[in-house]
């Protein structure tokens, strides 16, 4: 169950030590290298997303400044970088344009608050439930729309009335003629500079670069080309936004949801990455992250910014750049300031179709065909939600992409979840026909249901028809109908329906709804004996043919593996008793354990051990395959040991039986108790004569002493289903899991009680 943990000090408390480390010189000299670094990237990403966003480019400055100060001191990742996001501009463009400046201020605080109020109550990790198709179409989508609109700009047009790319289309068609060559060249330039600097200066900032070189040539050639323009000197005075007048709450409220949604996951997706490249040494908090982000949108609003998020562009560049704590955050938004102040008059003269150029750059990396075709070898219903979300958020409207693009997952993921896998159709077994179904029976089963009907039909009649139902995980009533019209056309057909594993809620629901009890079985032994074959052999051949249908498909590439060569960690030795499954007990794969059988889990002596097929298993397992770990196996209820209790004689006339008991030395053991011992104590006791036994191959003492091997011995009780091991410090057989162990070393000594538990007569270190 996930516990909720509340935050109401906004994690002022946690933050403390950290921000107490700011003030000391640690990593100081890495954090202003790293922080200069990305503000070189900022001052023109800033820019051109506030363009983008349709907001003066001031704005973009302005929101990097205070986002970069007041998320970097509250955020949960202390690498991560905020500010104006190229994944929102065309959401904020939208609200600028539909309701205006004033609306968007308001909803950068109710943006901010909601923030707050999700990261406080301690629930940001629920924020990320979103598929991921639906994030990559809206990425993408987000990518097309910002180069499509930023095409005037490069071509040197005046922006069109309408932001929606059917009106860009137009509006460019219309004034083709006008296009200015000037303002094409310093796109190419930009674009030119941007892809190839880094191919030959990889450190050196292609944007800053980029950027500057563009404004120099501009000047320098007295181009034609539309500038920035004045920006102000210094930063606005923060001041609580006012209610538009002509919004709707509506609209608003809305509005303010959806970039809470996106600037919420954007930000989450983005720590998370800087997690992964710092290599975990930056933490990410996504409740306090969002605390962060609460808090740097209602100061951004405050200020008259732009709602923001953590940038990815910018947080991977901070921790390539050597970034160590979140100081280099507030040294990139103090440089910024700076930049406002000392260089506001090379500022203004950058040329709108270089930001252009940045913003394309940007905007070639959000398209990423790479991702769709991934999507789409991956999963085609993957691919299709991708496809839907990116085509609806180009061509229709971006809320609306969203809402189909989420639509679409859930409906595909209800038809996956919803839909049985028919993992047989029409198999031959002993002239009998199987269909093994595999996860929920419900009403979304119908078209896998009709597809079964189809293929019942070209059977032939007079067989059996087994309904193999034990990997059906949930069954609701239309489930159990279907389940029962199967049967119905089956018996149409001339054919004798069987119905195994149902059971439990299931079982019930097919019998309330007018299902017939006759036609059921519960397992394979009585399957077995419905089919009319010979015991054993129609149990090993229903049992192969599940294998066959429900196991092989899984283990296929593990087999392929294994074809090879084996190594398993584990030697085994237990029990022939058909009772004890090694694998099962301890939910190990193929490859993973070496097993030694035989009657009583015996080992013989290795003075008399030479050829048999005992001593043999043993110096195979740990000369040859090298086995970390012996493991001597017993069981309650053991025959073996009943027969050295002569509690159940064995019949005479089984020489090679009576001869294997006989030469264990277990009798040994009996003679030294001081007391009548019960079948399950002697096969406690068993259990760690045989562990002395192993001791002396010299293969085995080898490894031990040298720490490459380790000896424990297990007890089974078939009644409970419970796995024990013999613990030296509890001197008793404990569950698997309590206790621990230590190093393999025999030491008899008598005990002195019989409390419950402990085996009498015998103190053993293993």
């Amino acid at each position: 169950m996930i516990k909720l943990q509340p935050r109401f000090d906004l994690g002022v408390r946690k933050l403390l030590p950290e921000w107490r480390g700011l003030f000391t010189r640690k990593h100081l000299g890495a954090d202003i290298a790293a922080g200069i670094t990305v503000a070189c990237i900022a001052v023109p990403l800033s820019l051109a997303i506030a363009l983008a966003s349709g907001v003066p480019p001031a704005v973009g400055l302005v929101t990097a400044i205070v986002a970069g100060i007041v998320c970097a001191l509250f955020g949960g990742t202390p690498l991560q970088v905020s500010g104006p996001a190229a994944a929102m501009a065309i959401l904020v463009a939208a609200i600028v344009q539909e309701q205006g400046i004033a609306a968007l201020l308001m909803v950068g605080v109710g943006c901010g608050l909601l923030q707050l109020l999700t990261g406080a109550l301690g629930l940001g990790r629920f924020v990320r439930l979103v598929p991921l198709p639906v994030i990559e179409g809206f990425t993408a989508g987000i990518g097309a729309i910002i180069l499509i609109g930023q095409l005037p700009r490069a071509l040197g047009l005046p922006p069109p009335a309408q932001s929606h790319v059917f009106d860009v289309v137009t509006h460019i068609a219309d004034l083709a003629s006008r296009t200015r060559p000037g303002a094409v060249g310093i796109t190419l330039l930009t674009l030119g500079v941007l892809y190839g600097l880094p191919k030959i200066f990889p450190r050196v900032p292609p944007h800053l670069v980029a950027v500057g070189l563009s404004t120099a040539v501009v000047a320098a050639f007295g181009l034609d080309v539309a500038t920035i323009g004045e920006i102000p000197r210094s930063l606005p005075a923060p001041r609580l936004p006012g209610l538009p007048a002509d919004v709707s709450v509506g609209s608003l409220l809305g509005s303010t949801l959806l970039v809470f949604a996106l600037a919420s996951l954007e930000t989450l997706l983005s720590a998370t990455a800087v997690e992964k490249m710092s290599s975990g040494s930056a933490r990410s908090d996504p409740d306090q992250e969002l605390i962060g982000q609460g808090l740097g949108n209602l100061a951004c609003a405050f200020f008259g910014g732009l709602p923001v998020t953590g940038v990815i562009a910018r947080s991977g560049a901070n921790v390539q750049a050597g970034a160590k704590t979140r100081r280099a955050a507030i040294v990139h938004a103090l440089t910024l300031l700076v930049a406002v102040y000392a260089t506001a008059s090379i500022i203004e003269r950058i040329p709108i179709p270089a930001l252009a150029a940045v913003l394309f750059s940007v905007a070639f990396r959000m398209l990423s065909p790479s991702s769709f075709l991934k999507l789409w070898r991956h999963s085609r219903a993957d691919g299709a939600v991708f496809a839907v979300t990116f085509m609806v958020i180009v061509f229709v409207d971006l809320l609306e992409g969203v809402r189909w693009g989420v639509v679409a997952a859930l409906a595909i993921a209800a038809l996956r979840l919803g839909r049985p896998e028919v993992l047989v159709h029409g198999a031959r077994l002993d002239g009998n026909y199987v269909f093994a179904l595999g996860g929920p029976l419900t009403f979304l089963s119908s078209l896998t249901i009709d597809d079964m009907l189809s293929r019942m039909d070209m059977l032939e009649g007079g067989r059996r028809v087994v309904f193999d139902v034990r990997d059906v995980r949930a069954m609701d009533a239309s489930g159990a109908a279907m389940l029962s019209g199967l049967v119905e056309h089956a018996r149409a057909l001339d054919q004798r329906p069987v119905i195994v594993g149902l059971s439990g809620e299931a079982k019930t629901q097919f019998l309330s709804g007018g299902g017939e009890e006759s036609v059921l079985v519960s397992d394979e032994r009585e399957l077995a004996s419905v089919l009319g074959a010979p015991s054993a052999d129609a149990r090993l051949r229903t049992g192969v043919e599940r294998y066959r249908v429900t196991q092989k498909p899984r283990y296929e590439r593990l087999f392929g593996k294994l074809a090879a060569g084996q190594s398993p960690h584990t030697l085994f030795i237990t029990c022939s008793d058909s009772r004890i499954n090694p694998n099962l007990i301890t939910a190990t794969e193929p490859g993973e354990l070496f097993l030694l059988r035989n009657i009583g889990n015996l080992v013989s002596p290795v003075s008399a051990a030479e050829g048999t097929a005992v001593g043999a298993a043993i110096e195979y397992a740990v000369a040859i395959l090298k086995v970390s770990k012996i493991v001597v196996c017993g069981h309650s209820r053991c025959g073996a040991m009943a027969a050295m209790l002569s509690k159940t004689p064995l019949p005479e006339g089984l020489d090679h039986l009576h001869g294997w008991i006989e030469a264990t030395q277990v009798r040994d053991l009996l003679r030294s108790m001081p007391s009548e011992l019960s079948v399950d104590e002697l096969a406690k006791l068993n259990v760690l004569a045989q562990l002395d036994q192993v001791r002396t191959y010299p293969c085995v003492a080898e490894r031990v002493a040298s720490g490459a091997l380790t000896l424990s011995g297990w007890f089974f009780d078939v009644a409970s289903g419970e796995v024990e091991w013999w613990s030296s410090e509890a001197q008793r057989f404990l569950p698997v899991g309590e206790g621990r162990e230590r190093p393999s070393v025999p030491v008899d000594a008598p005990r002195p009680s019989r409390e419950p538990g402990y085996l009498p007569g015998r103190v053993v270190t293993t």
